[in-house]
């Protein structure tokens, strides 16, 4: 992942906690690209899907395939979307895992899987049943069986705690990201050209832009563009560069030892006594104040 803390997927974060606390796999199904808002980067390849030698094992024939799609990606978050509260899976291959929807302002906006274990009693628990299913998918035997020899053991209690953890973690962060970072998934939805205005903003804050130039490159007039920021977002196109801006600078302060005038500049600040202007009269701090306080 990008060293950048500012652009750090914290979703991420969480679920690679879980994994070095629990010895499981955790896996996002991020459809709506939710979670990278305000130029933060996409959630790793390994975390989109589950990886493990038995997976890997069973989506190795096309049945097996077609089967992960209908149980996870389409069966289990179909279900999130309905219970939106975490509930244990069985998936097709006999596994259970724990699945925890995001919830962000009434809307579920993506799904978790923790898992996938051998729980007592779920059917990948008997072998014969496992040895059954894999020739039912034509796949190789001892492929299959060798990723099952290795798979976690957990029990339902543990995987039902991590749920309730999982789904606190998760909804508490998609709440406290904040305008910048979630609330275009929902809003920018009927207006793709405002959509690419706020992205070229957001991942060129730091340079010298305007308004007119980040209009041009949504293919709309810089008019059009500040009504819409103004409707959407509820900012001018000033203050939304600025409070990205802003958020940037907090952000490399507390994370960073670079100095202030450097800060100033990756802000996108040709004048460090400008920035401790804009920046005070943001947070009330001057940016070194701001830095110690953190």
């Amino acid at each position: 992942m990008n060293g950048d803390p500012s652009s750090a997927n914290l979703f991420q974060h969480i679920l690679m906690t879980v994994e070095e606390l629990t010895g499981l796999q955790t896996v996002i199904y991020d459809q709506g690209a939710f979670t990278t808002r305000a130029g933060r980067q996409p959630v790793e390849k390994s975390h989109r899907g589950h990886r493990c030698a038995f997976c890997e094992a069973i989506r190795s024939s096309d049945a097996g395939h077609d089967g992960c799609q209908a149980s996870d990606v389409r069966g289990a978050t179909e279900e999130a979307a309905a219970k939106r509260e975490p509930f244990l899976h069985t998936c097709h291959a006999g596994l259970i895992e724990i699945v925890v929807p995001v919830i962000f302002r009434g809307e579920h906006v993506a799904t978790v899987f923790c898992g996938q274990a051998i729980v007592d009693s779920c059917p990948a628990a008997d072998r014969k049943w496992v040895t059954r299913r894999a020739r039912e998918l034509g796949l190789n035997v001892t492929e299959v069986m060798r990723g099952w020899k290795v798979l976690p053991r957990s029990d339902r209690r543990k995987l039902e705690q991590i749920g309730e953890l999982l789904f606190l973690a998760l909804g508490h962060l998609a709440e406290s990201e904040g305008r910048a970072a979630l609330d275009r998934a929902l809003l920018f939805g009927r207006n793709p050209r405002f959509r690419t205005a706020v992205t070229f903003v957001d991942q060129h804050f730091g340079e010298a832009i305007g308004i007119e130039a980040v209009a041009n490159e949504a293919g709309m007039t810089p008019s059009h563009l500040s009504r819409l920021f103004r409707k959407i977002l509820g900012l001018s196109f000033t203050d939304y560069l600025t409070e990205r801006r802003i958020a940037e600078a907090k952000t490399l302060l507390q994370r960073t030892s670079m100095s202030v005038t450097d800060i100033a500049f990756a802000a996108g600040y040709s004048s460090s006594s400008y920035f401790a202007r804009k920046f005070q009269a943001a947070t009330g701090q001057t940016p070194s104040a701001y830095r110690k306080s953190g």
